[in-house]
């Protein structure tokens, strides 16, 4: 087989999946529903959801969210943050600890992930330092029912005071 001919079946078998792929959302109308109104609560959450936003956390510093966004496709969503830590506690922070929970209507939590911020080497996050990280918390389907949201929160470990004789 030459070349040619191998571009040739290749292409043909590309178009035909494509064509495949193009005739299976006509046949299942309920998934082309289903996305459309996945697509309308992503503009919703857009819309009531505006960055920046600024959380302050006395003794554990401030997490200000840069970007929030609901993506994902039915049946596998999820909200994405992307937020900066900075540490205003005013003392060294070993480590602290930044979640996103997605709560349901009634404000239980259905999902959270945790982000652990801690400087790699033995050092730790001095007082205004920044830190900058992502999280994503699936919503356990929460969003197909009005009422759902979504929170950080944050925690820090204050670094021991050095004594003195050490």
């Amino acid at each position: 087989m030459t070349a040619r001919s191998v571009s040739a079946l290749m292409l043909l078998l590309l178009a035909a999946c494509a064509t495949q792929a193009a005739d299976d959302l006509s046949i299942y109308p309920e998934l082309k529903a289903a996305l459309a109104e996945f697509r309308v609560e992503q503009k919703r959450f857009l819309e009531h959801n505006g960055v920046p936003q600024a959380f302050d956390f006395p003794g554990a510093g401030r997490v200000s969210v840069r970007d929030v966004r609901l993506e994902g496709y039915p049946g596998n969503s999820y909200v994405r943050c992307r937020f900066v830590y900075q540490n205003t506690t005013g003392k060294p922070v070993v480590r602290s600890w930044v979640s996103l929970d997605v709560l349901d209507s009634s404000g239980n939590m259905v999902a959270s992930k945790v982000s652990v911020l801690i400087v790699p080497v033995p050092m730790p996050i001095a007082d205004g330092s920044y830190f900058s990280d992502e999280l994503s918390t699936r919503t356990m389907d929460a969003h197909l029912l009005p009422g759902w949201s979504w929170r950080i929160t944050c925690r820090s470990q204050l670094a021991e005071p050095e004594t003195e004789g050490n």
